[in-house]
């Protein structure tokens, strides 16, 4: 007779998936802070020894759901950019990619915008920084192959993609929090033609 926590011994992952998104749902609810493994174990239908097998806490628990939805969204946001062809449409892609994301995703928006709350500092701070850190190397691919294109002057790649990360990351928060001004076809507009104007190579000039 196959026991419960032989059934989940045969299917690990599985068994890790169902758990994460039980946890998904009462953080929507309650917020990481206000839920205990115990509820988590309840809503995913396991014992707290097969938890505890996967998650160490808490915070493991919330932060490998961070991550998990970070390696989405990246490889969406990647696969998008490669759709692409030109450089302002790459970059633009990626800051639609993740209005996108966070509008859709609450989790993921309440640990980037900081919502104490509704988030772990300490596993939110890790996921937003690895965060950063990716979604900047890939603006700086991007302003990389332009520079070789000769599509964009030959500014510095790194300091480029972190100025346009941060601005992105400013219209994004206002606009999945609803405290934005413009409407943000409009700024991405804006943006475009500044960003295009400041670092890109006229056309007469190519």
């Amino acid at each position: 007779m196959t026991t419960q926590a032989d059934s989940e011994s045969i299917q690990p992952e599985s068994t890790r998936d169902s758990i994460i998104e039980a946890a998904r749902g009462r953080f929507l609810r309650f917020g990481p802070r206000k839920t205990t493994m115990d509820e988590v174990a309840r809503a995913a239908g396991c014992s707290r020894t097969t938890l505890y097998a996967h998650f160490r806490n808490m915070e493991d628990l919330y932060g490998s759901l961070l991550e998990g939805d970070a390696e989405d969204f990246i490889r969406e946001a990647t696969v998008a950019v490669a759709a692409e062809t030109s450089t302002g449409s790459k970059i633009r892609t990626i800051i639609e990619v993740t209005r996108a994301t966070y509008a859709g995703n609450d989790v993921l928006r309440m640990a980037f915008t900081g919502d104490v709350e509704m988030s772990l500092e300490g596993a939110a701070g890790v996921y937003t920084r690895d965060q950063e850190r990716r979604i900047i190397q890939l603006l700086r691919q991007i302003i990389e192959e332009g520079i070789r294109e000769g599509s964009l002057r030959p500014v510095d790649p790194e300091r480029a993609a972190y100025l346009m990360f941060h601005l992105g990351s400013v219209l994004v928060k206002r606009e999945v929090s609803e405290t934005a001004d413009f409407k943000f076809e409009d700024i991405l507009e804006v943006m475009d033609d500044i960003f295009s104007q400041g670092i890109g190579i006229p056309r007469a000039s190519r």
